[in-house]
């Protein structure tokens, strides 16, 4: 099943990003900028609600045995996220004990208290994620992870994901708590050195029990991945300037759906209407092509007309409205190398 998402990063990719031996942190103003502070990681970010971004990744990574990687990230605003951890590895995601407003992954609101999340790197996942989110994630190869699993319990990888690439657990406040101090353990150890292996297996484990307790996760309904993928299927299209969108009803008419019927997809996928997502989508796309502008003879009017948006007071208002600043003020800061 897939998730929308781009190629795993390469091994120059993940050179390049790989984090000196301790605790790394990185701080950005930016939800683009944001999504590139995880090591290793190939993935894209929409800001969705109003007001300048804060983000902040605290992250390890350990590469003597097993290679495994542990991070909290925060988010101040509602995000949508198509990730892509690296390549061979397996993701498990477990909401903070800060955790307010509901998350959906891959399509699926998790509304009765806290998950323990789980998907392959090679399909890749999506999140919708409410404001002043934290989270943590574990990622590990996904053959040592599989063999660590047949020792403890038995189980195959496999049975602990749906269709072969995703999962979830509810957790209990109990064991929910015990996950996230030892996460936090790990994090801020003394002296800010990597780690043993030992503690890092401790923790691997627990989330192994956590998941193995029910090796047979609930399966995903034809409905339900009829409308994921009609979902995904929209932002495609809105993320194609060359084939922009003249409003929700020739949306429709591309992905052959009723307008009550692609309302009912959103709703129930990411909890938004379709008009109100997809302009926030395509208000991103503009974001990105005005920081990475190097062209001071493309005007922002230029970059706007791409992405459909034919009225320049309507569209800088609501620019304004979700980043907090003016268009011209970031292609300028783009221009000066201030980003």
């Amino acid at each position: 099943m897939g998730h929308d998402i781009a190629p795993a990063p390469t091994a120059e990719d993940a050179t390049r990003s790989a984090p000196k031996d301790g605790i790394r942190v990185c701080r950005s103003d930016d939800v683009a900028e944001h999504a590139d502070n995880i090591s290793r990681w190939h993935q894209e970010y929409e800001q969705l609600s109003g007001g300048v971004f804060s983000g902040c990744i605290r992250e390890m990574l350990v590469e003597d045995g097993p290679r495994l990687q542990v991070f909290h990230e925060y988010t101040e605003q509602e995000t949508s996220q198509q990730c892509g951890p690296w390549s061979g590895s397996v993701w498990m995601g477990l909401p903070d004990l800060s955790r307010t407003g509901e998350v959906r992954f891959c399509g699926r609101p998790h509304s009765d208290g806290v998950h323990l999340m789980m998907a392959r790197a090679s399909s890749g996942f999506t999140l919708r994620t409410p404001r002043d989110f934290g989270i943590y994630g574990i990622v590990a190869d996904e053959g040592w992870l599989a063999s660590r699993l047949t020792g403890r319990h038995g189980h195959k990888l496999e049975q602990l994901l749906l269709h072969g690439s995703v999962a979830s657990r509810a957790l209990s406040p109990s064991r929910h708590s015990e996950l996230c101090f030892l996460i936090e353990g790990l994090l801020e150890p003394v002296g800010a050195t990597t780690p043993s292996g030992d503690l890092c297996a401790d923790l691997v484990d627990l989330l192994l029990d956590s998941l193995g307790d029910d090796p047979t996760p609930p399966s995903r309904t034809a409905l339900e991945q009829r409308r994921f993928d009609i979902v995904m299927q929209a932002r495609r299209i809105a993320l194609r300037p060359e084939t922009a969108v003249d409003g929700v009803d020739d949306l429709c008419e591309r992905l052959h759906v009723t307008r009550r019927t692609l309302q009912n997809h959103f709703n129930s996928v990411l909890g938004m209407a379709p008009k109100d997502y997809l302009k926030r989508v395509r208000l991103n796309a503009v974001r990105r092509a005005l920081q990475h502008g190097s062209d001071p003879a493309r005007s922002v009017h230029d970059i706007a007309m791409q992405w459909g948006f034919w009225h320049l007071g309507h569209f800088s208002h609501d620019y304004r409205e979700l980043f907090g600043e003016l268009p011209s003020s970031t292609l300028r800061r783009a221009l000066n190398g201030t980003f």
